[in-house]
């Protein structure tokens, strides 16, 4: 794929679904969210970006939280909400550009959950990103990512565009401090040491590398 598909356009997503080029897609919850979720002592009122399917939207309404799904994609909205009808669980499903979601929440939610729409969108909004998400969060509100493809130059094209990780912890430090960031262990064999789960709190104004 080049840079010049143009990934702001739903039709481009729609016709990724219908005809299955999804990589991005597991199939089932995310290993490293789903570990994450299981140590949760609070019920959260979660936002997925870029949900797909909505396999970790599913799993953590299963768990009680109060989950919040978006994707640009009418086709991928609508087997979302199929599986979640078939699993009896309330998803407040969204069929929405996700850089319209200031427009519709004011500081919301809990937790942001960030993982493969990051690098889908086009490199220069991920500034855009980062503000829509931080206007989303509530006050010390936490986004919760999974960042790949680290071993991809964005000059490479996409998408997946590549991510840098220490020029992306740069562009959210004006809104949020690093709590954590690790390679995992339960990464997926192909994404092995190619991601990091990383965890960033609204309001940060320092950047620490680890």
């Amino acid at each position: 794929m080049n840079n010049t598909i143009n990934t702001s356009n739903s039709k481009f997503w729609d016709d990724c679904y219908k005809s299955g080029n999804i990589g991005w897609d597991l199939g089932k919850p995310t290993p490293i969210f789903n570990n994450w979720i299981l140590n949760q002592k609070e019920k959260y009122k979660i936002c997925i970006l870029g949900t797909g399917y909505g396999w970790d939207a599913i799993n953590f309404a299963l768990y009680g939280h109060s989950v919040t799904a978006v994707d640009f994609s009418k086709v991928a909205i609508d087997i979302l909400s199929e599986n979640a009808f078939k699993k009896k669980v309330s998803i407040e499903i969204l069929h929405e550009n996700i850089f319209n979601l200031d427009k519709i929440y004011d500081s919301e939610f809990d937790i942001v959950l960030e993982y493969t729409c990051f690098c889908a969108i086009n490199p220069n909004d991920r500034s855009k990103y980062i503000n829509i998400v931080s206007s989303i969060l509530k006050d010390n509100g936490r986004l919760v990512a999974i960042f790949f493809p680290l071993d991809k130059k964005i000059s490479e094209g996409g998408p997946p565009y590549g991510v840098d990780m220490h020029d992306t912890l740069v562009l959210f430090n004006e809104y949020f401090n690093l709590e954590l960031i690790k390679n995992s262990n339960l990464s997926i064999k192909p994404r092995l040491n190619r991601e990091k789960f990383v965890i960033l709190r609204k309001h940060g104004n320092s950047y620490t590398s680890k």
